[in-house]
């Protein structure tokens, strides 16, 4: 038995394993998108005051999407590219070479050694702000929390600097590379939160239950357009990987 072959062959259905882990989180992405009631901020800030009427303050909680501008009277400035943002994170990323060293035994007994340097890039900080904003539909506003979101952020940043240390026997460093990206202080975004008023006033937050927290540039179509190409994207990568790995456990079997 090949054991180079069976290891390999554990590698990618393991790999599969996680791919399809992937599309299966693709998958209640969208269920749970559909499952959120479109509404607006007029009716939302409507059926609130009903609820708060008829039950009292606190008691209206509901998952909903759309869509609205962005306002912020106070934004934030993303420090590397001075750019006003409601959200920013900088990353500092190492861009390395490591070497590896594979041995291989053929059927006569005979020994090669193979040194290839592979790429290794490793993050050395990351650092993340936001701050609150409003989503505006014509006249009225409504908060956004946007603790535990998933902000689709656009880079405005990015340089690698030069090696800070010198080679070793077992590493290469390429460089120095910092990246910024940012959510800006404006223009139209589709929202999908929990709507509740839980705490001092109605306003957009992560759910306290299953549901979905995002926003992000464009529209619902948009949005479940990349989720549907994804969930097709780690299908495919699935059975990919699940055929090679039968095939490599075959290969290593004869």
């Amino acid at each position: 038995m090949n054991t180079t072959l069976l290891i390999a062959s554990g590698v990618l259905a393991a790999s599969s394993i996680g791919a399809g882990l992937a599309r299966r989180h693709q998958a209640c992405k969208l269920l749970l998108l559909l499952d959120a009631r479109s509404s607006s901020v007029c009716e939302l800030l409507d059926l609130q005051q009903t609820v708060a009427d008829q039950m009292g303050a606190g008691a209206f909680r509901e998952q909903v999407k759309l869509s609205g501008e962005i306002v912020c009277d106070e934004p934030l400035t993303a420090p590397w590219s001075g750019e006003p943002c409601v959200a920013f994170a900088n990353t500092t990323t190492c861009l390395m070479e490591v070497r590896e060293v594979t041995t291989r035994t053929d059927g006569d007994g005979n020994t090669q050694t193979e040194v290839r340097w592979q790429r290794r890039d490793q993050t050395i900080d990351r650092f993340e702000r936001r701050c609150g904003f409003s989503l505006r539909q014509g006249s009225q506003t409504l908060p956004i929390d946007p603790e535990a979101a998933e902000l689709e952020l656009e880079c405005v940043f990015s340089q690698v600097d030069p090696a800070t240390r010198g080679d070793t026997f077992n590493t290469r460093q390429l460089g120095i590379e910092r990246q910024e990206v940012i959510l800006r202080p404006n223009g139209m975004v589709f929202v999908v939160a929990e709507c509740s008023d839980a705490g001092e006033h109605l306003q957009l937050q992560a759910p306290q239950a299953n549901g979905l927290f995002v926003v992000r540039r464009g529209s619902e179509a948009d949005f479940t357009s990349s989720i549907r190409r994804w969930r097709r994207i780690w299908m495919t990568s699935t059975w990919v990987l699940i055929s090679l790995a039968a095939v490599l456990l075959v290969a290593s079997a004869a």
